[in-house]
């Protein structure tokens, strides 16, 4: 007889799986792009320097790769996961398919992907799977993070 899925047993929103949510748009501008480049330490010409990504391969000033995490949009939606009283981020998996560049309007769409329990020595986890896709104006997907967090419940 094969082990019950400990899934099964954890309360959560099962509608909200696979339904792409649309989290707003942004746009990209050379302020935002240059304060976010000189924040992290980043000495790259094509994210500070106006005159030198003209001639570089874009003609504009391109957004560091990281800069995905300054974006403030709509929060994404939450599967209501009823269970444990810590948690934390488990993983983050980024693609990078095309730079934003200034002048961008970067639109982001998310979805939870799964929703799975593990039982393992510690007792059981809960990880909630999100990937989020950012797209620009011309319609192209510039990148995509998947994300894993996790639910613990310490009273175990």
């Amino acid at each position: 007889m094969a082990d019950a899925d400990p899934t099964d047993a954890i309360d959560f929103d099962r509608s909200v799986i696979g339904v792409n949510y649309d989290l707003g748009a942004h746009e990209v501008t050379e302020e935002q792009v240059i304060g976010f480049a000189r924040a992290i330490g980043e000495t790259n010409p094509l994210y500070l320097d106006k005159e030198a990504a003209s001639k570089g391969p874009y003609g504009v000033l391109i957004a560091p790769p990281a800069y995905y995490t300054s974006i403030r949009l709509q929060p994404g939606p939450d599967p209501q996961v009823k269970f444990g009283t810590t948690g934390f981020n488990a993983s983050q998996h980024c693609e990078f398919y095309e730079p934003m560049l200034v002048g961008d309007t970067v639109s982001a769409q998310e979805q939870i992907s799964s929703v799975f329990a593990k039982t393992g020595r510690t007792g059981t986890l809960v990880f909630t799977v999100r990937r989020t896709t950012y797209s620009n104006q011309h319609g192209r997907a510039v990148m995509m993070v998947e994300s894993s967090n996790v639910l613990r419940d310490m009273a175990q």
